[in-house]
């Protein structure tokens, strides 16, 4: 039986199509496309992380130039800072620790902003406990972590009942486009396994180091 007039135009009509996109798009099983896509999506289950605090309870990384004057600067949000550039305009908030300050300005100066992409997002924390980072998960215009929180070691001082801003910044191994869509953050509290042999610092009032613990976990 000879092919109908229908089918003939529906193979010219597939065959243009092909064609066109060969000339378009390139050839969708082409390897080093795949590995630019795989390079743009990825998991790290040991990232690169500072994680900074503010005890004053405000914000940690401003966008300014007098970080005494509100007027002057605006607290960052999530976002993904992609050039030494973007770096350079980030500010300290007063209220941050000397050691946390220097850590920050280390970590944007160290990070490779030709085949590295730096994630920052605010945070809230209570003042005696502490975030430990799982894994980062990024992909194309979207940024996910997961953590769990714990008691900080007795030796830190902290204040009980009380919450402190917190900014973490990781630095991901691959240059992505700023563009951010959408993020995500997924945890626990306390976390499974911990280094910490305590559970609830006993005291209403700045905690210096030596600690009195119970066995119970409190409010987490």
């Amino acid at each position: 039986m000879s092919p109908t007039r229908r089918a003939l135009l529906g193979s010219a009509a597939v065959g243009a199509v092909g064609a066109l996109a060969g000339c378009f798009g390139g050839d969708a099983s082409d390897p080093e496309a795949e590995s630019v896509r795989r390079q743009a999506s990825g998991t790290d289950t040991d990232p690169t992380v500072v994680k900074p605090r503010n005890p004053n309870g405000k914000s940690v990384l401003l966008y300014g130039t007098d970080v005494n004057d509100e007027d002057e600067f605006v607290p960052t949000g999530r976002e993904l800072i992609t050039s030494a550039d973007r770096a350079a305009d980030l500010t300290v908030a007063e209220g941050v620790s000397d050691v946390d300050r220097e850590r920050v300005r280390s970590f944007l100066d160290e990070t490779d902003y030709d085949a590295e992409t730096v994630y920052v997002s605010p945070a809230g924390v209570e003042s005696c406990q502490r975030i430990v980072i799982h894994s980062v998960s990024w992909e194309p215009g979207h940024v996910e972590y997961e953590y769990c929180r714990e008691l900080r070691p007795p030796d830190e001082a902290c204040e009980a009942d009380t919450r402190v801003a917190l900014a973490l910044l990781f630095r991901l191994p691959v240059a992505l486009d700023e563009r951010l869509t959408g993020s995500g953050a997924s945890g626990r509290s306390p976390c499974a396994t911990t280094d910490t042999e305590y559970a609830v610092i006993d005291g209403n009032a700045t905690v210096p180091g030596n600690a009195t613990a119970t066995d119970e976990w409190g409010d987490f």
